[in-house]
């Protein structure tokens, strides 16, 4: 490398909050060799324009703390630096108008339990007590919150700024990027006064990030959208009392609040999303705090809402009208994380970004200087868009997401853009067969099965698919179920080398033996969960791996990562082109055993084992595993020949009673099982975390992760549990209480329908007892009993039986 070459261990794209709150926190971190490049002004992106709310009643943990994080941090630079951010504590409301909104007001509560956050629900005329003006005849209910608010964009960005810069990391303002390309172990970035290699690059361009992404080969899933606030002439009003509270209504899908003497009105569209700049191309270069001129036409429906909301405001003109372009992504989340292009890392994609940024900046630079992060960020994980993330995808579901901003996010919710999307060859016999879809990383999946054309019914309560999936689920049990899971991440992974890569990065050993299958968890160095995948010998240089369809790209791109140089691995993505069924059920070995020559005995194909058969034909690998808990198969095969394997099922399998099975009952079976998914195995916590010890094995062997896993004390457990409530079931993030006081939280749940009980896992701290706990639900506390195995087949019989 040159002298006169410039270094740094990490170069941060751009200048506004995302960047500038990555670079704090890294240096918080002790990592202070770091450049931030902003082509011109700190903010003069989409931050200065933006109208700063944070809110503390939010949808989910993550997000709750993310904000909670973003206002301590700013509240600390500013006594810190004495730069002032212009913070106003002067707490919200958020209104619920219709019962769906009550509901979700009620789970909010819980969130604020969560993470000892100051709300309270109140009625309507709590609401008119304290904002007088807010009309609130149609107000069913609303979330009180006292220590959030709103804050000056410019204000902290350069508060976080001066905090940086005395911990000694470098920003240079007018000095852009024009171009990387990748040197030695890192990235050598163009700029406009000279060159810079970097080890790592963050990408936190907000509008640039399509454009900057490409010089990384990278897709970036973000849209600039247009949105609009109005400030108003000075309401005569506001004279003399103190700020009102930031007024939340999805009824003109929106915000007003107080700005200074004036009214602020913000609106989201609901039937139009006007973008600019598209991808690929991304913002001029030249652009600089860049405004749009007001479309009144495309707001004026919900503004006139909002007056009626507010009609102290109606009469005042507007002085002030700001449409700026913020960023959106195609599922509304921000991309915090590794890209999955060596050191390179993202912060962008951030649509609330005044409230995002600093708790962004936290996940991301622990992410990168210690290899984990303080809470469960796969919601945020760049790499959760696969291969269906086309440009057309990436603007038409984004214009979506923007225009259901303010529906009510109940469970179940679905975007309905492109829907259908991939549909492989069963798509339309299940459709035909009263399939109702959701959409699983791009793939269409069977939910239920109904009436043809059947739109399914959401909310917080049991549906009326309810009956569906507890017929489909019973009927499995009894006989047998077949489900479409072409959804699914499957790899195979060969070479000499390959079972020496798996071994080393698998807590548990890798089977040992041909046609053998094992459960695996790839943990971090830090000791936690990667991924969790299970993995099939075929041969001593041949493996086939499984995991979750979201985890597809992450997986690959975690395996490739750690091939050592010179090692002999080759690793094939077979998730696009093969499909697999599952059949599971008591009946599964005589359905099957009509189809193919295979010996299906316990003694030639014995549990937890697989072997490559032909059934009707088809050549399949047909793995001896089933997530239901039952006696069963999964028949991975190439998707254009999964359509005539689903029919020859159905075939051989109506007289003996086989049913299609959704992925409602589905997740039932799984719950009455006690078996473990996403929900439990998140990136903040290890296998002793949640009981999974019997598949770590460490004597005589080493693996990625060993010694901070061994060195460890866990701090939580993970409790099995059944909620005593009606009609209502656990859907994951609700409180979990002893004597009123948040002991955890809830990670997963379902209704057990053969067990007739609402079951979930609680995720608690390590220590609390099992009796005398609740989770609350719906603002409603209920007690619930913890079961030390599975309610269902708790020797685990079943699966190995010889019927």
């Amino acid at each position: 490398m040159s002298d006169t070459l410039r270094t740094t261990r990490v170069a941060i794209i751009g200048g506004g909050i995302m960047g500038v709150a990555t670079q704090f926190q890294l240096a918080e971190n002790g990592w202070i060799d770091t450049i931030l490049f902003e082509k011109a002004e700190l903010t003069s992106g989409s931050t200065w324009h933006a109208a700063g709310q944070i809110a503390h009643a939010v949808g989910s943990r993550l997000a709750g703390w993310i904000n909670k994080t973003s206002i301590e941090t700013y509240k600390r630079v500013e006594a810190e630096t004495g730069q002032s951010i212009g913070w106003h504590e002067v707490g919200g409301f958020r209104i619920a108008t219709t019962d769906d909104e009550v509901d979700w007001m009620k789970s909010i509560m819980g969130v604020g339990k969560l993470l000892d956050l100051p709300m309270e629900l109140v009625g309507p005329g709590e609401v008119a007590k304290v904002n007088p003006f807010y009309k609130v005849d149609d107000v069913k209910a609303a979330i009180q919150t006292f220590e959030d608010g709103h804050i000056d964009p410019s204000g902290v960005t350069m508060a976080l700024a001066a905090a940086t810069r005395a911990r000694g990391a470098k920003i240079e303002r007018h000095n852009r990027v024009t171009g990387a390309s990748r040197k030695g172990d890192g990235w050598l970035l163009r700029t406009e006064k000279g060159d810079v290699w970097a080890e790592h690059v963050v990408i936190a361009a907000g509008s640039y990030a399509n454009q900057v992404g490409e010089w990384f080969g990278l897709k970036i899933p973000s849209v600039s959208c247009l949105h609009h606030y109005l400030v108003t002439d000075t309401v005569p009003e506001f004279e003399g009392r103190p700020e009102l509270p930031v007024m939340r209504d999805n009824a003109f899908g929106g915000y007003i609040r107080q700005e200074q003497k004036s009214g602020l009105i913000g609106i989201y569209e609901g039937h139009v999303c006007p973008t600019v700049w598209e991808m690929p191309l991304g913002a001029p270069w030249a652009a600089e705090n860049e405004l749009f001129e007001a479309d009144y036409d495309s707001i004026g429906d919900f503004l006139m809402v909002a007056f009626d909301k507010m009609p102290i405001l109606a009469e005042l003109g507007i002085k002030r009208v700001v449409r700026g372009a913020i960023t959106h992504t195609p599922d509304g989340g921000m991309l915090v994380g590794p890209s999955g292009t060596p050191n390179v890392w993202l912060s962008c994609g951030s649509s609330i970004g005044l409230a995002w940024g600093g708790g962004a900046g936290k996940v991301l630079a622990d992410w990168m200087v210690h290899g984990e992060t303080p809470i469960n960020t796969r919601g945020m994980d760049p790499r959760r868009y696969g291969d269906f993330s086309t440009d057309n995808f990436i603007v038409e579901r984004t214009k979506d997401e923007f225009m259901r901003r303010h529906d009510t996010p109940c469970p179940g919710k679905q975007f309905h853009s492109l829907r259908p999307m991939n549909r492989h060859v069963l798509y339309d016999r299940l459709a035909a067969k009263g399939a109702v879809f959701g959409e699983v990383a791009g793939w269409e999946r069977p939910r239920y099965f109904g009436e043809v054309g059947e739109v399914e019914q959401i909310g917080w309560g049991h549906q009326n698919w309810h009956a569906n999936a507890m017929a489909e689920a019973k009927a499995t049990r009894d006989a047998a179920g077949v489900i479409d899971l072409c959804a699914f991440a499957q790899t195979e992974v060969t070479g000499c080398d390959a079972g020496k890569l798996l071994d080393r990065l698998s807590a548990n050993t890798i089977p040992g033996r041909d046609g053998r299958i094992s459960l695996n968890h790839l943990l971090t160095a830090k000791g936690k969960f990667e991924t969790e995948i299970t993995i099939w010998r075929m041969a001593e240089d041949r493996y086939f791996i499984g995991s979750a369809i979201a985890r597809s790209n992450p997986d690959q791109d975690w395996l490739r990562s750690h091939i050592a140089e010179g090692e002999d691995v080759q690793i094939l993505n077979r998730s696009a082109d093969w499909g697999m069924l599952a059949l599971s059920g008591p009946a599964s070995r005589r359905i099957l055993a009509e189809l193919t020559d295979a010996d299906l005995s316990n003694a030639a194909f014995p549990w937890l084992s697989g072997q490559e058969i032909t059934v009707a034909g088809v050549p399949c690998y047909a793995l001896r595993v089933a997530f239901t808990g039952e006696l069963g198969w999964e028949l991975h095969a190439p998707l254009d020949h999964i359509g005539a394997l689903y029919d020859a099922l159905h075939e051989a399998g109506g007289k003996h009673g086989l049913v299609d099975l959704g992925s409602y009952a589905f997740n039932g079976m799984r719950m009455e099982k006690a078996y473990r998914a996403s929900g439990e195995l998140t990136t903040d916590v290890g296998p002793f975390d949640v009981g999974l010890e019997r598949f770590v094995v460490a004597e005589g062997r080493d693996f990625l992760g060993r010694e901070a896993l061994l060195n460890s004390t866990p701090e939580w457990e993970l409790f099995y549990a059944e909620l005593h409530a009606d009609g209502i079931d656990i859907h994951g993030g609700e409180p979990v209480l002893y004597d009123g006081n948040a002991v955890g939280l809830t990670t997963s749940g379902g209704y057990g329908y053969t067990v007739g009980a609402s079951l979930g896992w609680l995720f608690v701290r390590k220590g609390t007892p099992k009796e005398g706990l609740s989770v609350q639900v719906l603002n409603q506390t209920y007690p619930v009993t913890v079961h030390d195995q599975p309610l269902f087949d708790p020797q685990n019989l079943r699966p190995r039986s010889e019927d």
